[in-house]
């Protein structure tokens, strides 16, 4: 038998496995209910996650938590509405439910505080030069809205995905202004003209919002995207169909505004204008960088 030092291993002193005290039921210590609120708020969030998130509770016993009382709806509010997506594809026009009504004390909108809206560019863009707009502020003003995510959606299966595409959707010639105050003409759709989507740039441009960020469906956009989100690897032109594991594209939304904000349609007038000024020069103008 080895040796450790001048005695055996097997008559070393100390214990060889850990000691394991006896099992002692919980209602030993149990003393009763307890104030929920004199727990720490960390404890108290972690607690409320576990209900709301992670336990496989039922809707009525969410909506039972929310009556308990209002400091108990304020907390558990922040951790249920803390991520919200809003699926818009669905709705012909008409405004999401959630972001609609007056912001009030209990209005469940005032604590998102990360917002994804989905939907089609056409049928729900003015909204946010209306109720989106108004909606969107006041979260970000009045409640916790930090983050906001645009995902503008596939164009199927709208009209425009067969090819029946209306005068709006027709590519002219637009005139737009570059940084600099030089103005060009470049093909694009009509509608970018119009007062929905121009709103839609400013809502962008003067949002109070910390963070937006605005993303299409990369394998179904309008081509006019393309000049604006990352070019393809293998260097081929997108054209509106990427051909790659993404499903969705990052759009560059402040070169977006620079270019097409006050953009009309007009058409060339005299001759050094009837050749097309190329959209690479333009947003080079407009942003500093070569960037798209």
């Amino acid at each position: 038998m080895g040796k450790f030092g001048s005695k055996s291993i097997a008559y070393r002193p100390g214990r060889l496995f850990p000691f394991y005290p006896p099992y002692q039921s919980p209602a030993k210590y149990w003393k009763g209910p307890f104030r929920f609120f004199d727990l720490p708020p960390e404890l108290r969030d972690q607690i409320l996650r576990l209900i709301l998130l992670e336990w496989d509770s039922a809707q009525k016993d969410t909506v039972h938590l929310f009556l308990t009382c209002r400091r108990i709806y304020e907390e558990a509010a922040s951790v249920f509405y803390y991520e919200v997506l809003l699926d818009n594809m669905h709705l012909k026009g008409t405004a999401d439910p959630f972001l609609t009504g007056p912001l009030t004390r209990v209005s469940p909108r005032q604590y998102v505080r990360n917002l994804v809206i989905r939907f089609s560019l056409k049928e729900q863009i003015n909204l946010f030069g209306e109720t989106y707009g108004t909606a969107l502020q006041e979260m970000a003003e009045k409640g916790r809205l930090q983050d906001l995510r645009l995902e503008v959606g596939s164009l199927f299966p709208n009209p425009d995905f067969w090819g029946f595409e209306d005068e709006l959707s027709a590519y002219e010639s637009i005139r737009v202004t570059n940084k600099a105050g030089k103005e060009s003409f470049i093909l694009a759709p009509l509608f970018i003209t119009k007062a929905p989507f121009q709103n839609f740039l400013k809502f962008l441009d003067e949002s109070k919002i910390p963070k937006i960020t605005l993303f299409v469906d990369a394998e179904d956009h309008e081509t006019f995207w393309c000049l604006f989100h990352r070019p393809h690897p293998s260097g081929k032109r997108c054209e509106g169909e990427w051909k790659g594991n993404s499903k969705m594209l990052k759009v560059q939304h402040s070169n977006l505004v620079k270019c097409f904000k006050g953009a009309r349609a007009e058409k060339p007038t005299w001759i050094k204008d009837c050749n097309y000024t190329p959209i690479a020069p333009i947003l080079r103008n407009a942003t500093g960088n070569e960037e798209t």
